[in-house]
C-alpha cells in the first residue's frame, strides 16, 4: 500500500470523523437551545454583527458599554462595582449554558469565535418581556481534538475566555479579580445545574461542575460555593407530601443588596445557612403555587 494512498484514507476518516462530531453538536444545540431562550448559541454563525472576544470587550468596545448599561434594568442606584458584578454573572451564566450544552450533552468542548449583544423577547404567561442576550458563534475543536473533551479542558477554556474580560472590568470599575471568578464560578455552577435539568441527569452535571470549581490552584476554585438538596414537607396527614429540588449556593456576592432596596439573593453566600436554608424552602414551595 501507497504512503500517497494511506494519507488519502487518513484524511477520509478525519473527514467523517469531523462530520460526525458537527452533527452531534448541531443535535445538542437543536435539543438545548429551546430550554434556554435567554442566551443564543449557533455554530459557526457570520455576519459582521459578530465580533471577536477582542474587539467585543475592548475598553473603547461596544459589548463593555452596553453590558455595563443593560445592568440598571435590574435595580436602581448601581454604582460601577455594582454593575461589573452583575455583569460577570450574567455574562458567565451565558457562556456556561452556551458552551456547557455541547459539553453535558454532546461531549464537545468548543470556543467562542464571535459574539453579539441582540434583542430578543420571551413570553410570561400573557404578558411579553422585550430583553437582551449574547449570542455565541461557536467553532468545534479538531476532530482528533474531541478526546480531550474533559472537566479539565472545559474549565480551561472557559477561565481562557473570561480572563480578559475579567481584567478589563476590574481595569475600568474596580472591582477584584477575585470577587468576580468567585461569581463566574457560580454562573458555571448555576449554568451546569440547569443544563442537567434540561438532560434529566443532574447528578452527571453537577460532579462535571464540582470537577471544574473545586480544582485548587486555578481561577475557577471556589471554596464556599456547593450544592444542597432542600426539602419542604406540605399538606396535612391525608394528603402529605414531600417537595425536594437541589440548588446551587453561591460562593460569591452580586452586590445586590448594596442597590437600591435592595436584599441578600435567597442562595446569598453572605445569609447565615439556617435562613438561606429558610429562604430556599419559601422558594421551592413558591414555585409549586405557580
Amino acid at each position: 500500500m501507497s504512503l500517497g494512498y494511506e494519507r488519502q484514507e487518513e484524511r477520509l476518516a478525519e473527514d467523517e470523523a469531523g462530520k460526525a462530531l458537527r452533527r452531534s453538536a448541531l443535535g445538542a444545540i437543536a435539543r438545548l437551545q429551546p430550554s434556554f431562550p435567554e442566551v443564543g448559541f449557533s455554530l459557526e454563525a457570520a455576519g459582521d454583527d459578530f465580533l471577536s472576544e477582542a474587539r467585543f470587550w475592548s475598553e473603547e468596545g461596544v459589548g463593555l458599554k452596553a453590558g455595563l448599561a443593560y445592568q440598571d434594568r435590574f435595580a436602581e442606584g448601581m454604582d460601577d462595582k455594582i454593575r461589573a458584578a452583575h455583569l460577570i454573572a450574567f455574562y458567565s451564566n451565558q457562556l456556561a449554558l452556551a458552551l456547557g450544552s455541547l459539553y453535558l450533552g454532546a461531549g464537545i468542548v468548543v470556543a467562542v469565535q464571535g459574539l453579539r449583544f441582540e434583542a430578543f423577547s420571551r413570553s410570561y404567561g400573557e404578558r411579553v418581556v422585550a430583553a437582551k442576550r449574547f449570542h455565541f458563534s461557536l467553532a468545534l475543536p479538531a476532530a482528533g481534538e474531541h478526546a480531550l473533551a474533559n472537566a479539565d479542558v472545559f474549565g480551561e477554556t472557559f477561565a481562557a475566555h473570561l480572563a480578559p474580560i475579567i481584567a478589563t472590568l476590574k481595569r475600568r470599575t474596580g472591582l477584584s479579580s477575585g470577587a468576580q471568578w468567585r461569581l463566574a464560578a457560580d454562573s458555571l455552577a448555576g449554568g451546569f445545574l440547569e443544563i442537567g435539568r434540561a438532560l434529566g441527569d443532574e447528578a452527571t452535571a453537577i460532579v462535571k461542575a464540582l470537577a471544574i470549581v473545586k480544582r485548587e490552584g486555578t481561577p475557577l476554585f471556589s471554596d464556599k460555593l456547593c450544592y444542597e438538596n432542600i426539602a419542604v414537607e406540605i399538606g396535612d396527614c391525608a394528603g402529605h407530601r414531600a417537595l425536594s429540588q437541589v440548588y446551587r449556593l453561591r460562593g460569591g456576592c452580586c452586590l445586590y443588596y448594596r442597590t437600591e432596596g435592595g436584599s441578600f439573593c435567597d442562595s446569598c453566600v453572605l445569609l447565615a445557612p439556617d435562613d438561606r436554608r429558610a429562604r430556599l424552602q419559601a422558594h421551592l414551595l413558591a414555585s409549586q403555587a405557580r
